[in-house]
């Protein structure tokens, strides 16, 4: 686990995503869980697992990646917040 990747995914999601700030520890924690199910931690070698991890993962994948600067996926920004929305209802509020 990289805490700079963890950071700037979470400077992503507050900035870009305008995801609540108590809601982002549930959402990185959802792709913590999906990152380990492909067998990577949340770093860069997960920004490039694409659909090789799952189609779930894709998703987190692509975050990861945009949030290190890249932007290359084929997941689509609707797709990114379906599944976020789906994560932030899904799991146990946890704070900042």
């Amino acid at each position: 686990m990289d805490s700079v990747v963890i950071a700037r995914t979470k400077l992503y999601l507050r900035e870009r995503l305008h995801i609540d700030p108590y809601s982002i520890r549930g959402v990185v924690f959802n792709m913590r869980q999906l990152a380990r199910m492909a067998g990577h931690e949340l770093d860069e070698r997960f920004a490039h697992a694409r659909l090789g991890a799952g189609p779930e993962a894709r998703v987190a994948s692509s975050i990861v990646d945009r949030a290190l600067g890249g932007g290359g996926t084929a997941t689509s920004e609707h797709h990114v917040r379906l599944a976020t929305d789906r994560w932030i209802r899904t799991t146990r509020p946890m704070g900042m």
